[in-house]
């Protein structure tokens, strides 16, 4: 386990050292978008702030992780022998991979409901399989190595998108156009270099006089993650086909986590629960039971009250027009009109 020059104990130092720096990471990005974000505090949900504090720290995990690994690819120690092959650039960066994902398993079971993240659950757990495999049995580095440039690589593009939606610019041009890029990327990477490196590690294995156990779990923990990537990238194609960006969750790499845009909050989606945008006060109990939604125009929010009706089999939404209540920045009264 581990080498002479990045012994067992080096290894341990280091995950723990990764595990505790993503984790102040996400501390970091809650206390600055508190300092420089108002409608952080304001507008977000707790469990769309937690997302959006996780989501940066993985993000910028992958973004280190794929830049450092991407230049070990052509290393010749680990192309001249694939299975056995190892450097001390491996053990160090697959021992922030490995911190990492303790930070991040035990984030998501602290603060997301395991129903609504068991897949991303267990991609985690095959990969932490992977990481022990090739950190502490020094095995398979250079397939390792691929899985954490490939995969890792379409992880800041996606937490992108992500971040976008939480913060309520989950439409547009712009997002249009990076969710079309994170979806050729994904196809690309974690699908087709990914299996061709996942056949070239089975034909490698197949041709061995002995087949040690090590061989076939690294092939079996490479197939568990392509079987993952081919299950998302249906998902993925679903939505683009059904008109839906893709966004992203913690029961999927591709879905948000229920996150109610802001912009959709302003217009109804949760006027309930939203604070007033021009006087910062939530709402009363009587705009409350009327469900009212709520629009900014030059300072002023108007509520109107939302009412459903179903039209050949499918629920429409019309806005009444009976009442509107004026709500005044200024003066905090409430006006019926």
């Amino acid at each position: 386990m581990g080498s002479a020059t990045f012994p067992l104990s080096r290894i341990h130092r280091v995950a723990a050292a990764s595990c505790v720096v993503w984790s102040l990471v996400s501390l970091l990005a809650h206390l600055a978008s508190l300092a420089l974000w108002p409608g952080y505090s304001k507008t977000l949900r707790p469990t769309e702030r937690r997302q959006w504090c996780n989501k940066i720290a993985c993000g910028l995990h992958a973004a280190v992780l794929a830049y450092n690994q991407a230049w070990n690819l052509f290393d010749p120690v680990l192309n001249a022998d694939p299975l056995h092959g190892v450097t001390d650039s491996h053990f160090l960066w697959g021992s922030v991979l490995l911190g990492y994902l303790v930070y991040d398993t035990l984030f998501s079971l602290a603060f997301f409901k395991l129903s609504s993240g068991a897949v991303m659950l267990g991609h985690h757990l095959v990969g932490i399989a992977g990481c022990v495999i090739g950190v502490y049995f020094n095995k398979l580095a250079l397939f390792g190595l691929a899985i954490e440039v490939f995969f890792e690589s379409c992880n800041p593009l996606l937490h992108v998108i992500g971040c976008m939606r939480i913060a309520g610019r989950g439409q547009g041009r712009l997002y249009d156009s990076l969710s079309k890029l994170f979806l050729a990327q994904f196809f690309l990477f974690r699908v087709v270099i990914s299996n061709a490196y996942f056949f070239k590690l089975l034909g490698i294995v197949l041709h061995l006089e002995q087949q040690p156990w090590w061989a076939w779990a690294g092939a079996a923990v490479f197939a568990s993650l392509n079987l993952l990537n081919a299950f998302w990238l249906a998902k993925l194609v679903l939505m683009a086909v059904a008109g839906k960006p893709p966004h992203h969750s913690r029961a999927n790499p591709c879905a948000s986590a229920g996150a109610t845009p802001l912009h959709q909050r302003a217009a109804g989606g949760d006027a309930a629960a939203a604070p007033l945008a021009a006087t910062g006060q939530p709402a009363t109990v009587k705009q409350q039971q009327q469900g009212t939604s709520s629009s900014v125009a030059g300072g002023t929010v108007i509520l109107q009250p939302r009412h459903r009706t179903a039209a050949g089999g499918k629920l429409a939404s019309k806005r009444a027009t009976a009442q509107q209540v004026t709500v005044t920045a200024h003066a905090g009264a409430v006006v019926s009109q």
